[in-house]
């Protein structure tokens, strides 16, 4: 079979996206992430007590186990399927990466295996992510 007729084919049999559909509801899901996020970071900082920093940071932490725990039993991608990068893009997309790459090569063991694959998908986010934050730090001891 000819590359030509091959993608003759693929077309025929794949359905159209609506794009439009798929913006619309990454941005209200987004939306409505970050409006859940922000209600809980306001409830730990007003009605628990905690500083608006630390409140942050265990939103952050929260966001992270929530989604770990969701890959973890399989959860995640349907809702994603659904949510497209309304759900992908932020600390839950991080999260997920390095939990569903840890997890796909859980039985070669914890170190060789687990130890070994997680960062794998998500290892140049966080090398990359460090080298900006070094060199904007630089920057701010400076001025």
């Amino acid at each position: 079979m000819k590359l030509e007729e091959y993608k003759k084919i693929v077309n025929k049999n794949s359905g159209k996206e609506d794009k439009f559909k798929n913006v619309f509801i990454s941005f209200i899901i987004g939306g409505f992430m970050g409006l859940l996020c922000q209600m809980f970071c306001t409830f730990l900082n007003k009605e628990i007590g905690i500083k608006i920093e630390d409140a942050s940071m265990y939103t952050t932490i929260m966001l992270i186990v929530v989604s770990s725990i969701f890959t973890g039993f399989g959860f995640f991608d349907k809702v994603v399927s659904f949510a497209k990068c309304g759900l992908i893009v932020p600390t839950t997309g991080f999260a997920h990466a390095m939990t569903s790459a840890a997890m796909d090569h859980k039985s070669e063991g914890i170190i060789k295996g687990i130890g070994s694959n997680m960062f794998k998908l998500a290892g140049s986010i966080i090398i990359y992510g460090i080298i900006v934050a070094f060199f904007l730090a630089l920057i701010k001891g400076v001025i």
